[in-house]
C-alpha cells in the first residue's frame, strides 16, 4: 500500500467516527426525558378563576326584606245603642261597688264617697231610662264587665283597712277607664242629640268622682309613714 493510499484510509476513519459521534449526540438529545414545567396549568382562563373565586350571584344568600309596619288597630265604632250598654254598665258596677262598701268598710270617709256613688250613678241610670235606647253589647261593655266582675271579688276578699285601700283604688282605676272611654270612644261615635246632651251631662261628674277618689287615696298614703314614725318612737 502506498503512501497515498494510507492517507485516504486515515481520513475516511476520521470522518467516519465524526459521523458517529455526531449521530450519538443527536440521538440522546432526541431521546433526553422532556422536564415537566413548574408553572401551573393554564387551561382555566383567568376570568373563571376569579368569577369562581367570588362566588356566583345565584349562590349568594337572599337579602331579607324589611318587614311592613302593622297598620294600627282602628278605633271601634259604637252604635248609640253600644253606647247606652257601656254607661248603664259602669252605672251598675259603680253602684254595686259601693253597696259592698258601705257594708264592709268603717271608714267615715270611704262610707260617705261610696254613699255619693249610689245616689249619683243611680240618677244616671234614671236619666238614661228616660232615653229609651235599648242597650246592645259590644267589646268595650264586654270588657267593663270584665272588669267589674274582677273589681267585686278583690273587694269580696278584702278586709279591714285592706279593704278600704283596695276600694278606693278601684275608684281611681275605674273612673279614670270611664273618662277616657267617653272622651276616646263614646263622645266621637254618639249620633242622637239626646245621648250625646247625656254623656256630657255625666262627664263632670265623673271627673268630679275620679279627683275624690284620688283625694282618699293620697290620705291613706299619708298616713302611713306616721304610723310608722309612731311605733318607732314607742318602741
Amino acid at each position: 500500500m502506498n503512501i497515498s493510499t494510507s492517507l485516504r484510509m486515515t481520513a475516511l476513519v476520521a470522518i467516519s467516527g465524526l459521523a458517529f459521534v455526531r449521530c450519538g449526540g443527536d440521538q440522546r438529545t432526541a431521546e433526553a426525558p422532556t422536564m415537566p414545567s413548574a408553572e401551573p396549568p393554564t387551561d382555566q382562563s383567568p376570568e373563571l378563576d376569579a368569577g369562581t373565586a367570588e362566588g356566583s350571584p345565584a349562590t349568594e344568600p337572599a337579602k331579607s326584606e324589611p318587614k311592613a309596619a302593622k297598620p294600627e288597630p282602628k278605633p271601634e265604632a259604637l252604635s248609640d245603642a253600644q253606647i247606652a250598654a257601656i254607661t248603664e254598665s259602669a252605672n251598675s258596677a259603680e253602684i254595686a261597688q259601693a253597696k259592698v262598701a258601705q257594708v264592709k268598710s268603717k271608714d267615715a270617709g270611704v262610707k260617705s264617697f261610696a254613699a255619693m256613688m249610689i245616689t249619683h250613678h243611680g240618677q244616671a241610670k234614671q236619666k238614661q231610662a228616660k232615653l229609651n235606647i235599648k242597650p246592645e253589647e259590644s267589646g268595650v261593655s264586654t270588657a267593663m264587665h270584665a272588669d267589674a266582675g274582677a273589681t267585686l271579688n278583690a273587694l269580696e276578699a278584702a278586709t279591714g283597712k285592706d279593704f278600704d285601700r283596695v276600694y278606693i283604688a278601684s275608684q281611681v282605676t275605674g273612673h279614670q277607664k270611664v273618662l277616657d272611654t267617653i272622651n276616646d270612644k263614646l263622645l266621637p261615635n254618639v249620633k242622637e242629640p239626646n245621648l250625646k246632651a247625656y254623656l256630657d251631662e255625666i262627664k263632670p261628674k265623673v271627673e268630679q268622682h275620679l279627683q275624690q277618689a284620688k283625694q282618699l287615696q293620697q290620705s291613706f298614703d299619708s298616713k302611713t309613714p306616721s304610723t310608722a314614725a309612731g311605733s318607732k318612737s314607742s318602741g
